[in-house]
C-alpha cells in the first residue's frame, strides 16, 4: 500500500465519521444553553417572580407594569457590567430591553434558589430621577 493511498483512505474516513457527527450531534440542536446569560434566564424563568417593596414603588412611580418587567426578564439581555454577580447569599442581576411599547428598561434582581426578587426597574431614556422611594 503506497502512502497516498494510505492518506487517501485516511481522508475518506475521517471525512465520513465528520459528517455521522454532524448529523447524530450537531444539526438541528440549540447548544445556547451553556452560555452564562442563558442559564440566567432559564434559572429566573423557573423561578418564582417576587417583588420588594421598592420595587413596587417605583413600578408605580415610573409607570412600569409587572408584565413588562416579566418580558425583560425573559426576553432582555443581561448586563453583566451593572449585576453584582459576586454578593453573597444572592448576587444581583441586571437585565436591559425593550418592552413592547418600546420603554428601554433595565430590571435589577437577586436570584436565590427557586425565588427571583425584582429590587428595582429603571427607565434607561430619564434623566434624573423623580421618585420618592426608599
Amino acid at each position: 500500500m503506497t502512502k497516498r493511498h494510505r492518506i487517501q483512505l485516511f481522508l475518506g474516513g475521517f471525512i465520513i465519521g465528520c459528517v455521522l457527527v454532524y448529523f447524530t450531534l450537531i444539526r438541528g440542536k440549540d447548544r445556547t444553553y451553556w452560555l452564562p446569560a442563558n442559564r440566567l434566564k432559564e434559572q429566573v424563568k423557573k423561578s418564582k417572580v417576587v417583588f420588594s417593596e421598592h420595587a413596587k414603588c417605583i413600578m408605580t412611580c415610573r409607570g412600569i407594569s409587572e408584565t413588562e418587567i416579566n418580558h425583560i426578564l425573559q426576553t432582555g439581555d443581561v448586563n453583566f457590567g451593572e449585576s453584582d454577580v459576586h454578593n453573597t447569599p444572592c448576587p444581583s442581576y441586571a437585565f436591559d430591553g425593550k418592552t413592547a411599547e418600546g420603554k428601554n428598561l433595565r430590571i435589577v434582581c437577586t436570584a436565590c434558589d427557586s425565588i427571583a426578587e425584582v429590587t428595582t426597574a429603571i427607565k434607561l431614556e430619564e434623566g434624573k430621577d423623580t421618585c420618592r422611594c426608599k
